[in-house]
């Protein structure tokens, strides 16, 4: 693309900034008025011709005003927005009110999600932590009744897993607290799917002697979580897309909502953007999301502890997103979680 001049630099940030809080294309007039520059509206006809011509306008129709193009917008974020910080009170409130959701991980991330949907207006998606990945904490097993144990399973971050194991031999209560004693000593700070391993290749190893109670032990940890777990998504806020100018079109709204239905591709889109340190913006037609060109997404990794982040913050809106409220937002709200989860888990 070709390089700005002042002027031009200034007309481009009043036409982005009028577009986002209207929806509506920008006339010359308007511009004139609110531009710094004090050019006539002839004047900035002419400048605004030369911004077409350089990329960053469209005129969707002959008698319309101009809209921003999606490279109008990378300027804009790389080079003129000025994101406002969010009040010490609204931090306030994120932090208590995601603090007030509990203890269960998926509990504070539907809140978060919700939260970060009512105070943007648009879709928010977070991905949950990969359970396969998180690391094994402690595993305890209670005896319901003869033939049937609740097996409690709890990993980092707050996850826990609970499973009905109906086994044919018979346990006492303190057969199970052996058993327990026994598999968190052998894979406490493993990953899941390491001690998933681990605990298969050992009990396939029939040449090798193992121990009764081992044994024992294994198989009921192997009944525990026999099958990897797939990964979560949680959507919210999906029906702010009607409020939305650009998806006032009912085909154009159905494959929205299509792909919102479609888990495993918005796992794929967020997964593109959980390596990224910080706030990062995706133009959706960047990655050939093509139910979404007209829309970016705005995201932020939480809890990083070590080798890679648990999960993915993100909202989702029209090109014409309000970047400068939306940004400062979801980064505390990924800042939030992972201090939530540093503390409680």
């Amino acid at each position: 693309m070709e390089e700005l001049a002042g002027r031009e630099i200034d007309v481009l940030k009043t036409i982005i900034e009028e577009y986002i809080a209207t929806g509506a294309p920008v006339g010359s007039r308007l511009v004139a008025k609110k531009s710094t520059l004090k050019l006539s509206p002839a004047s900035m006809r002419n400048v605004m011709a030369d911004l077409t011509d350089k990329g960053y306008l469209a005129q969707p129709h002959t008698s319309a005003g101009r809209i921003p193009t999606p490279e109008a917008f990378r300027f804009y974020l790389g080079s003129q927005l000025m994101p406002h910080p969010l009040p010490p009170e609204l931090k306030d409130r994120i932090g208590q009110t995601l603090s007030g959701a509990g203890f269960d991980l998926k509990d504070i991330l539907t809140e978060a999600s919700r939260l970060a949907s009512t105070m943007t207006n648009q879709v928010c998606m977070i991905v949950a932590p990969s359970q396969d990945e998180a690391r094994w904490k402690e595993i305890d097993f209670v005896l319901i009744k003869p033939g049937l144990v609740l097996a409690v399973l709890v990993l980092e971050g707050g996850i826990v897993q609970n499973k009905l194991i109906p086994v044919g031999e018979t346990y006492t209560q303190d057969d199970l607290v052996k058993f327990s004693n026994y598999l968190n000593e052998h894979f406490r700070g493993r990953s899941l799917s390491r001690a998933r391993m681990l605990i298969h290749r050992e009990l396939q190893g029939a040449k090798r002697q193992i121990e009764a109670l081992s044994r024992r032990a294994l198989r009921l940890a192997r009944s525990t979580f026999d099958e990897p777990y797939s990964r979560d998504v949680i959507v919210d806020g999906a029906t702010n897309i009607f409020a939305h100018a650009e998806f006032a079109e009912v085909e154009k709204m159905r494959e929205i909502f299509s792909l919102l239905e479609e888990r495993s591709r918005l796992l794929e889109l967020l997964d593109k953007t959980i390596a990224h340190e910080g706030i990062k913006v995706t133009f959706c037609a960047d990655v050939q999301l093509d139910q979404l060109e007209e829309c970016s997404l705005v995201s932020s990794s939480y809890g990083d502890f070590g080798e890679h982040p648990m999960g993915v913050v993100g909202v989702m809106g029209p090109v014409r997103m309000d970047y400068a409220n939306v940004l400062p937002l979801v980064d505390c709200i990924a800042k939030t979680l992972t201090d939530m989860l540093k503390e409680r888990f």
